[in-house]
């Protein structure tokens, strides 16, 4: 017994009710009866409640000592020493309670707590237990629907979630774990409903706004989905790396590049062995030109899986970009060796953009392409009919994430105006990013419809074209940046056409043709594309003779060229450029006294290396001048001052050369093997101008050096080239806009007859 200091307004310990000085007056010390195990119970839960679990097994075990026989005294050791992490002990006790009290409910789904890590079928044997005790145990009953839908019984689940609720309405964590099972089972309005009815008296509740953030996500709300990731996000950030990943890939697609960036280096902080997190992480700073970090984090993807064909190309894209050479040819090898595979890994096909940089074979590409393919495959088509009426205009759409200001663009405005309107009535899907600029403002009034889908799903773009009656599909983008090939492959229009964004196979099953010419893709390529060649009589490149040029050219001091000599060019993105035609360069710079090689501006990193390696063969680093970006009209302007384009193999040059054409500056080509290395020579065959057309980098050399150092022979070909602008079919946009309305209607009436019978 211990002596205590009664305080006059305490309660009275005699059990009268009344103050202690109203039932005996004073203050004085008087005994107290022994503290007894319902005493030290309510103490240990209120330590307990207070998070004072070690406090609280003290007392319990000082009650239990004092009344062994009492099950509840056991039970409530058992849920302390559970919070401390005594697992073995929690389970000794709660069984001790049990036996003692074997229909004690609260025990048997305690022991469910108890055992569900080391033993899950042990504790779902308790919880049976409980709830055959009680049919109304709220506490079993969720415990069981979770054990349900862990093993993929959604629909039992959602029976035992249910019958919680109704013995226990309201209840937050049944509410969201119903809602998850009701997602499993496909009822997602209901399980939205679960999720929003916890969210309307807990608006704070971090599970519930992550999982309706996911719900939304998988029914395209995007934007939607992306607002609960956000109040998620801001109400609790301990969420695991798969929410991370989810709000990401939302984010993604809005285009929130940055914030998606910094959502997967959460997950990878989280997850860092998670190899698919790192292969997104450099995807999207690929995205953002960010080149150095994309390849840090695909590097560590390699190191995670040393065979994935999809790191391996976009690590040696971004060597490429950043022209660090170092292990390329290995790499070039390693891809070599995937693509010849004849079965390749069912997972990570390598993009197929990339490798259009690379020395890979026709039938490489080929096969790069359809692993590609496959994978955008969608489960259903559109429902639409074959073939129109044969009366009437035809519908023609271009799909295209380059209706702004891009090379693209810069190619195909003057065609888009010159459609014959009285043949054909056209319209335009916009699926990339938007600017105010004035070629944006031309192209949309070139067009008789013209339409901004980047803020639709996919499939509601695809439900809008078949909704037009779109008969002949052109899609400018392929497998670059910004496209979305899963429209094209649901197939919204009867006669879909790959054209001039990207310039080889599809490899798809969706597309039908790739508009292209002779020389670009002769018959030979034919055995190498999914698409059946369609021929355009001249060139497989239009070009905008409208496009603005300035009108004064900076000197060449301004474009820090120097007042004399050689100014050789390329003007092509520093990805294209490969060691063996560096090599060819630095000779010719070398060889032709004064010369200069005048290049695009690319990244720092680009820069100093090439310089780097410029030293390395022999040439002065300040032989080499990168042009400052400008409008593309100053661009253009200061052409003038250009002697000879130099262009790149395997990645011809495209619209550069076409610049550089319209502005007067032979180009000299190297054509392969693919498509892409034969676009250069197809435009200057279609300007008159074939000897500058070249089949190895010998001879390329050759006629390179014979050019720039001979002043009069160049001149003649520059008077040569200027006289042809006038008489040849490459700038003949009448021509070339007439010669592709005739192919487009020719190909559509031959399908819609094989189409009817």
């Amino acid at each position: 017994m211990s002596n205590a200091v009664i305080a006059r307004n305490a309660p009275c310990p005699c059990g009268s009710g009344k103050r202690y000085k109203d039932c005996h007056g004073g203050t004085h010390t008087a005994p107290l009866a022994p503290v007894g195990a319902d005493s030290l119970l309510r103490d240990a839960q209120v330590a307990f409640t207070l998070d004072d679990a070690a406090t609280a097994q003290a007392l319990l075990e000082r009650a239990v000592a004092l009344a062994p026989e009492r099950a509840d005294l056991l039970r409530e050791r058992a849920r302390v020493e559970l919070s401390r992490g005594e697992a073995e002990a929690a389970a000794r006790s709660c069984r001790a309670a049990l036996e003692r009290a074997p229909s004690d409910v609260a025990a048997w789904n305690l022991l469910g707590e108890i055992m569900n890590r080391s033993d899950p079928a042990a504790a779902e044997s308790a919880w049976r237990h409980a709830l055959a005790l009680d049919p109304q145990s709220a506490e079993a009953s969720f415990h069981l629907g979770n054990c349900e839908r862990q093993r993929g019984a959604a629909a039992a689940a959602i029976v035992h979630y249910e019958q919680a609720l109704s013995s226990a309405p309201g209840q937050a964590a049944v509410l969201n774990n119903l809602g998850l099972a009701l997602m499993a089972a496909g009822q997602l309005e209901r399980a939205e409903a679960c999720y929003r009815d916890l969210l309307a008296f807990d608006a704070h509740n971090a599970d519930a706004l992550a999982n309706l953030a996911t719900l939304l996500h998988e029914q395209k709300r995007i934007k939607e989905a992306i607002g609960f990731y956000e109040r998620a996000a801001a109400t609790r950030r301990e969420f695991p790396a798969k929410f991370w990943i989810r709000r990401a890939v939302a984010l993604t697609e809005v285009r929130a590049i940055p914030a998606a960036e910094a959502s997967l280096r959460e997950a990878a902080r989280l997850d860092p062995e998670h190899m698919p997190t790192q292969v997104d992480l450099g995807s999207l700073c690929v995205l953002q030109q960010n080149y150095e970090a994309a390849e840090v984090a695909l590097r560590r993807a390699l190191e995670l899986d040393a065979d994935n064909p999809y790191a391996i190309a976009m690590a040696a894209y971004c060597q490429l970009q950043l022209c660090r050479w170092e292990g390329l040819d290995a790499a070039f090898a390693r891809l070599s060796r995937y693509l010849d595979d004849a079965a390749p890994l069912a997972r990570y096909a390598a993009v197929p953009f990339p490798l259009l940089a690379m020395p890979l074979s026709p039938q490489q590409q080929l096969n790069a392409a359809r692993r590609w393919a496959r994978d955008l495959e969608p489960v259903v088509r559109l429902a639409r009919p074959v073939a129109g009426k044969a009366e009437g205009r035809l519908r023609l759409g271009y799909l295209s994430a380059d209706f702004r200001e891009h090379p693209i663009a810069s190619l195909l405005s003057e065609v888009w105006e010159r459609h014959d309107r009285a043949r054909l009535t056209t319209h335009a899907y916009s699926i990339g990013p938007q600017d105010r600029s004035p070629q944006r403002t031309r192209i949309e009034a070139a067009f008789d419809h013209f339409v901004d889908c980047s803020g639709e799903t996919i499939e509601q773009t695809a439900a809008r074209i078949a909704a037009d009656g779109i008969e002949v599909l052109i899609d400018l983008n392929g497998y670059t940046t910004y496209a979305k090939s899963e429209i094209l492959a649901l197939k919204p229009a009867p006669l879909q056409i790959s054209w001039l964004g990207y310039l080889g196979t599809l490899g798809a099953p969706w597309c039908d043709y790739v508009l292209t010419d002779r020389f670009a893709a002769p018959p030979a390529l034919q055995p190498f594309f999914s698409e059946r060649f369609l021929y355009l009589p001249d060139c497989y490149c239009p070009s905008d003779t409208k496009r603005p040029v300035a009108t004064r050219a900076p000197d060449r001091a301004a474009c820090g060229l120097p007042e004399q000599g050689v100014v050789l060019c390329c003007f092509n993105n520093s990805y294209k450029i490969l060691p063996a035609v560096f090599d060819v360069w630095m000779r010719l710079l070398r060889q032709v006294p004064g010369s200069v090689l005048w290049l695009a501006p690319g990244n720092s990193t680009a820069r100093a290396n090439l310089r780097r390696e410029a030293a390395a063969r022999g040439v002065l680093p300040e032989q080499l001048i990168f042009a400052p970006r400008v409008s593309v009209d100053e661009h253009l302007a200061r052409h003038v001052h250009a002697d000879l384009f130099l262009d790149t193999l395997p990645y011809n040059a495209g619209t550069t050369a076409n610049d550089a054409l319209f502005m007067g500056v032979p180009v000299l080509t190297c054509a392969g093997e693919n498509m892409v290395s034969r676009v250069a020579g197809s435009q200057l065959h279609a300007l008159g101008l074939p000897e500058l057309v070249t089949t190895d980098l010998a001879a390329y050399q050759t006629q390179a050096q014979a050019l720039a150092g001979d002043p009069a022979r160049l001149h003649a070909l520059r008077q040569r080239l200027a006289a042809n602008r006038a008489t040849q079919p490459l700038f003949d946009m009448a021509r070339f806009t007439r010669a592709l309305d005739d192919l487009l209607l020719a190909t559509w009436e031959n399908r819609r007859q094989a189409a009817t019978g």
